[in-house]
């Protein structure tokens, strides 16, 4: 593990604020060429291939300026050797290899020269060869080069200790990032913000939330309630996060799904780094992690930060996500406005778009908007059916809603708004479901007076009600209504029919309105056969071995619970069950009133 919060805050209280040169002074580089033998350059390559570039542990990098220090040697650096020196001539060709991402061996061959040469490296050599190593993925030779600079009395920079804790970080080696860290603080050295930025990406890399969200919370000033910086509060390290830094820890925490958390960061980091410098892409990454896990104020904010002000444009798969939260969450407006961005953008619009606005309406009590939409879906050249509207229906099931729902349906009558009949027709299933047949018919009864022509699957709403009810009588004046008006029948009609005549101790009619969808071409479902053999079974009727040689005929498997079931004479598996423990008490005391002799 990488040291605990504490000592890396240690090592900024108690270190010594000592700047980091990049020069050795002519005085030290003359003891040095006097009193130290010639060093051994650290060239300890690994046998794979040299990396091109260095990747990095958030996918927001290439949308930041880079933080990577500049190549030694180049303007603002300052070399440890005069120009008319050896080594001088020696450290610009490095430099100039340097510059090439893909060179890295050109590089090793260029510091066994200066051995070969007994020319005394300096900071720019060393710094140069750890960029190699680096290049290279190779940790162990980093920190050899360390601890040889540090022998022959060559203290390396801050930069160069970047370089080792960027190729830690890397990899996610946490237990180089700690002794890294050690050597900084033994060299007496102020960690910069590049500093904390490699080890915060190596944390992350690693997976390490907690203990990265530590540092972060060490370097962020305190806010008030109203997200302002407290003036009261003070970071515990005195150097500010970069956006980076925040951007990292978003990233790893969305990947662990502790959205809440990246939300919180997100949100200081807005506070810290400027809202203005954070990419839109950071919002709608986060607003589609957020609708995944249903937290609502998350998708709601990027939403309104990313989309309306910052102009991102989510897909059609983020804009499904965020319509699924909002209709779970019951956050109609959300759902509105994705809808209205999806038809501003030219979407193709399908039925599963409307669904999830369908059911946010429809938990949050909206019925009037929730009508809305299924109208709206018709104009938009969509059939909706009672199955679209199902999470309407599931709402009218609770009491007192089926009231309110046709309240609000009159109203839009009388303000001229049309409605439309698959609003009708789950009202009246509901109605039906509710075991309220009475006032299934009234409302069916209302239907001209709503401007709606009843359709076929009206009749069938409300003969679900006759089943629930087993009002064989109201269903065949459903029957007549349903001719009278000429609708025509279709595979849910007769399967109601056949259910409801099975529901009577007369169940004869079940047979003729089997043998007549036969006779439309019709093959009738597997659950219209189960149904009646389950009957047949119950009444002891030998027809049973014609009905199940039928719907074998079909292709329907007779599954080996309804084979129990006709063996048990339409017992279930539980009443078998209790019927068999009956028997076994009963020839029990029948066994114990026998004689003993």
């Amino acid at each position: 593990m990488f040291m605990p919060r504490n000592r890396l805050c240690g090592i900024v209280h108690t270190g010594i604020h000592t700047k980091a040169t990049s020069t050795l002074t002519t005085r030290h580089a003359t003891t040095c060429l006097r009193q130290s033998p010639l060093p051994s350059l650290s060239l300890h390559t690994s046998s794979g291939p040299a990396r091109s570039s260095i990747p990095s542990t958030s996918s927001y990098t290439s949308l930041l300026p880079s933080t990577r220090h500049k190549v030694p040697g180049t303007r603002g650096i300052i070399t440890g050797t005069y120009p008319s020196t050896p080594l001088n001539r020696y450290n610009r060709k490095l430099i100039t290899l340097l510059k090439d991402p893909q060179q890295c061996l050109p590089i090793f061959d260029k510091c066994r020269e200066i051995k070969e040469l007994n020319l005394k490296p300096d900071l720019t050599t060393y710094t140069v060869l750890l960029e190699a190593h680096e290049r290279n993925n190779d940790l162990e030779s980093i920190m050899k080069t360390l601890e040889e600079m540090e022998l022959i009395g060559i203290q390396p920079s801050i930069s160069a200790f970047n370089i080792a804790l960027r190729a830690a970080g890397t990899n996610g080696d946490t237990v180089m990032l700690e002794k890294v860290t050690e050597l900084i603080h033994k060299a007496g050295l102020q960690m910069n913000i590049n500093s904390y930025e490699i080890i915060i990406q190596g944390l992350c890399a690693n997976s390490e939330l907690e203990h990265a969200l530590d540092i972060l919370g060490d370097m962020t000033v305190s806010v008030n309630q109203n997200g302002h910086p407290d003036e009261n509060g003070r970071p515990a390290i005195d150097i500010r996060p970069s956006l980076q830094c925040f951007l990292s820890i978003i990233q790893l925490a969305q990947s662990l799904h502790e959205t809440e958390t990246a939300y919180l960061v997100l949100k200081m980091a807005e506070v810290q780094a400027g809202l203005s410098r954070i990419p839109a892409v950071v919002y709608t990454d986060l607003m589609a992690k957020a609708a995944e896990d249903y937290l609502l104020p998350a998708v709601e904010y990027c939403w309104r930060k990313g989309v309306k002000e910052l102009g991102a444009c989510p897909d059609e798969g983020s804009c499904m996500l965020i319509l699924n939260c909002a209709a779970h969450e019951k956050a109609p407006q959300l759902s509105a406005e994705v809808i209205q961005f999806m038809g501003e953008n030219d979407m193709d619009f399908q039925e599963y778009h409307f669904a999830p606005l369908l059911q946010a309406f429809s938990l949050a009590g909206k019925y009037k908007s929730a009508f809305n939409v299924l109208s709206i879906m018709r104009t938009s050249g969509m059939k909706p059916t009672i199955l679209t509207a199902t999470s309407l229906l599931k709402v009218l099931d609770e009491q007192g809603n089926i009231d309110d729902a046709y309240t609000c349906m009159k109203e839009m009558h009388q303000e001229g708004k049309a409605i439309d009949v698959v609003a009708f027709n789950v009202l009246i299933e509901a109605c039906g479901r509710a075991r309220n047949l009475t006032q299934a018919m009234s409302i069916f009864d209302a239907a001209s007076s709503l401007s709606i022509e009843p359709d076929t699957d009206t009749y069938n709403a409300l003969l679900t009600g006759c089943i629930t009810d087993r009002n064989m009588s109201e269903g065949k004046n459903v029957i007549l209504m349903m001719q009278s008006a000429r609708v025509d029948p279709n595979v849910d009609t007769y399967q109601s029919l056949i259910t409801l005549c099975l529901t009577q101790i007369n169940y004869e009619d079940a047979f003729m309105y089997l043998e007549e969808m036969k006779s439309h071409n019709v093959i009738p479902s597997e659950s219209i056969y189960t149904s009646l053999v389950r009957k047949l079974a119950r009444e002891n009727d030998p027809r049973i071995t014609y009905a199940v040689e039928e719907m074998e005929s079909f292709g329907y498997v007779v599954g080996a619970n309804l084979r129990e079931y006709i063996d048990t004479g339409g017992l279930s598996n539980l009443e078998e069950s209790e019927r068999r423990k009956r028997i076994r008490v009963s020839q029990r005391r029948r066994s114990g009133n026998r004689p003993h002799f």
